[in-house]
């Protein structure tokens, strides 16, 4: 539901404790991380909209004499953009209506855990799409702020016109033409600025443009300058929005007799030196303009992602220099079958990519079939061999979907890398266009088990290492083993997202987790024989917590890789401690009585975290990644932090703040006396343990 370094700030109304702390399992055992707040009054509720902000809010009909009527009513006079999912004990038609006229983003009986779940993850898409579109707004606003004062300080001559009519122009195009203010040339037709001889080309040529949904285009002309006297001109023409008005923005230059070479320099720099086919920065620019139509004009296409299938074998199999030679005779024949018009690429070593604008779906896959089996009968003179290759060829449509350049691509690439799951393309030499999961599908992927099992039979799985740094003086050097599972895509999944999965058994947690700790345990041997005093922290899930017989496995483990107590520090997260309380606590104190150290991490989501850990024997506390990203939104913020912080700290335990991204929040945490922190500020996951501990005094 959310991702990893999301945390779902849900607000809870019910008639009772189980209730609420009923829901917050539901949302976490999804795999949701979730910071929650019960509470039982309209003067409690005020206080917590005011404190912060909240995602979601969950509340029973009337629960605690306190009415959902009343709720609304108290979103709506604090202006907060607050969904709220009414649970009700059964399916009452009148209820609903009254709740959805008053603005309840979801009505939902009381025992339907799924519809519940579906709503939740429906309402979080939503706001943060508003989110992201206010913070766009801001975006926007400040960006159209910097142009302006751009604009006005530019020695390039720039105006805006509407209707043919000027609008604006800033002083280089006042300067230009003659002009004192922008007050005299408002109203003027840009017309007037063209020699007469040519306004009729002139006219032809903006009124096409103004036809087209073509988004920038030039042309040459001659120009009057202030002194009437002639000149010649590159007139730029592109989109834009003027004071809230659509309008085209010209830009002038004088040409000068190095238009040629400025023209074949520019020509250069979009051409890959190898193939002469264009290269990724042209290619991704043409994308942009293609998205922009798509979106804005309503034009269809498609792009192609052409990946030369097995081409490090290639390499291996003819050498280094005649694979290139593979490369431009592929290019050249591709060349020959794609018009110009269609801006076929270079975009990597071993992949072309191509454009094509005006074609549907079926028309897409039809010719990249077409495109398949042409280099697949294609036969490349390597001087005293012949070969062949194939390629798998992924399609990402083009439509008024694609806001985004990159995604688009980043469809195409998944497209070519899902050929080889087809039967009988293991091999590649097929054709796959880009179909969207539904957030469902997404959520119920089936067999990662199989993928899981296969990574632990081969040692697929792989170790990163995050540094900790102390802030209050340590000998030691603290990492946490972090657990990768490389993907087909060239993309890594960490535990987190492949843990979850509702087809990972018990039985195969437990075995990943074993992995890890022996893995690890074999690394931090190997870096203590180097003479470094190291301590790493190992995350278990749930299923590991229930084994009576690992804490006794990992003491082994430890002795055998000679490692001195406090070597290794085992870590798992409030929330699965707090399903399996009674067993987390025996499990605890088997590792203290081994000379185990442990850590709770994602600490203070609980509904009553200090409760849970009081059951608990453990050293370390990190807390929830939520607390060190908002710390800085308010004052209520750092003061809630400060109070939990000063708790722990009175329970003698050490405390980690992960997440840190500043030198700000770095300098903010130590002054609350944080014992040690984690982030990109300091380093992110590496795959050996290779932090410079010595400049740790930099901070």
């Amino acid at each position: 539901m959310s991702t990893v370094n999301d945390t779902l700030h849900l607000l809870l109304h019910t008639e009772s404790q189980n209730d609420a702390e009923g829901i917050v399992s539901l949302l976490r055992s999804s795999g949701s991380a979730t910071r929650a707040q019960a509470f039982t009054s309209l003067d409690e509720f005020t206080q917590q909209l005011q404190q912060k902000g909240w995602d979601i809010l969950v509340t029973e009909v009337k629960a605690n004499n306190l009415s959902y009527q009343d709720l609304q009513q108290q979103i709506q006079r604090l202006n907060k953009d607050l969904p709220l999912i009414l649970l009700t004990p059964d399916i009452d038609l009148m209820l609903m209506e009254d709740a959805l006229k008053r603005g309840a983003a979801a009505v939902v009986p009381k025992d339907e855990s799924n519809l519940l779940m579906l709503a939740i993850d429906r309402e979080m898409h939503h706001l943060r799409i508003r989110r992201e579109m206010r913070a766009m707004e801001i975006r926007v606003r400040d960006a159209e702020k910097r142009a302006q004062s751009m604009l006005e300080s530019s020695r390039e001559a720039v105006a805006y016109i509407h209707d043919g009519m000027h609008i604006f122009a800033n002083g280089s195009y006042l300067k230009l033409f003659g002009y004192e203010s922008v007050a005299d040339l408002e109203g003027m037709p840009i017309m007037d600025m063209v020699d007469g001889n040519g306004q009729g080309d002139f006219k032809s040529f903006l009124k096409h443009y103004n036809s087209s949904n073509q988004q920038t285009d030039e042309l040459n002309t001659i120009g009057i300058d202030g002194d009437g006297n002639p000149f010649p001109m590159n007139m730029t023409f592109s989109r834009a929005t003027y004071g809230e008005e659509r309008c085209i923005q010209v830009s002038i230059k004088a040409s000068n007799k190095n238009n040629e070479l400025e023209a074949r320099l520019r020509e250069m720099s979009n051409v890959d030196i190898m193939t002469g086919l264009y290269n990724k920065p042209y290619f991704m620019a043409q994308l942009e303009k293609s998205v922009d139509k798509a979106v804005l004009g309503g034009e269809t296409g498609a792009i192609f992602y052409i990946n030369v299938d097995h081409f490090g074998k290639v390499k291996s199999e003819v050498g280094i220099s005649r694979a290139d030679t593979v490369l431009l005779e592929l290019a050249n024949s591709l060349k020959k079958r794609i018009n110009a018009e269609h801006i076929l690429s270079r975009i990597s070593e071993d992949i072309y990519a191509c454009i094509f604008m005006g074609i549907s779906a079926d028309q897409a896959v039809g010719t990249a079939q077409s495109l398949r089996q042409h280099i697949e009968n294609l036969l490349i003179d390597l001087g005293d061999r012949t070969i062949s290759v194939t390629a798998s060829i992924g399609i990402a449509l083009i439509n008024e979907t694609s806001s985004r350049p990159e995604d688009v691509l980043q469809q195409a690439h998944y497209a070519s890398d899902g050929v080889r799951k087809l039967e009988g393309h293991e091999q590649g030499n097929g054709v796959m266009l880009y179909v969207p999961l539904s957030r469902e599908k997404q959520a119920n992927e089936v067999g990662m088990e199989d993928l899981l099992t296969e990574a632990l039979r081969k040692n697929g799985f792989r170790l990163m290492f995050q540094p900790l740094i102390s802030l209050r003086g340590s000998d030691a050097e603290h990492y946490e083993a972090l657990l990768r599972l490389p993907g087909s895509n060239g993309m890594e999944i960490s535990a987190g997202e492949f843990m979850n999965k509702p087809d990972v058994t018990d039985a195969l947690k437990r075995k990943i987790d074993r992995w890890v700790i022996l893995n690890t345990v074999k690394m931090v041997g190997e870096h203590h024989q180097k003479g470094h005093n190291t301590r790493v922290f190992i995350n278990l899930t749930s299923a590991s917590i229930l084994d009576d017989s690992l804490p006794g496995w990992i003491g082994v483990a430890l002795r055998a890789a000679r490692l001195p107590r406090g070597s290794v520090i085992i870590q798992f997260s409030e929330d699965d401690a707090g399903r399996v309380l009674k067993q987390a606590q025996g499990f605890t104190e088997s590792l203290t009585e081994k000379g185990i150290h442990s850590a709770i991490s994602r600490f203070g989501c609980a509904l009553n975290p200090s409760r849970n850990l009081k059951h608990l024997t453990v050293e370390y506390v990190k807390l929830d990644g939520s607390y060190t990203r908002e710390m800085n939104d308010s004052p209520d913020h750092q003061q809630q932090l400060k109070n939990l912080l000063a708790e722990l700290h009175e329970a003698n335990k050490q405390t980690i703040l992960p997440q840190v991204e500043s030198a700000s929040t770095l300098a903010s945490l130590w002054q609350l006396g944080v014992h040690f922190v984690q982030g990109y500020y300091v380093q992110a996951p590496q795959e050996s343990m290779s932090y410079n501990f010595e400049e740790e005094s930099s901070f």
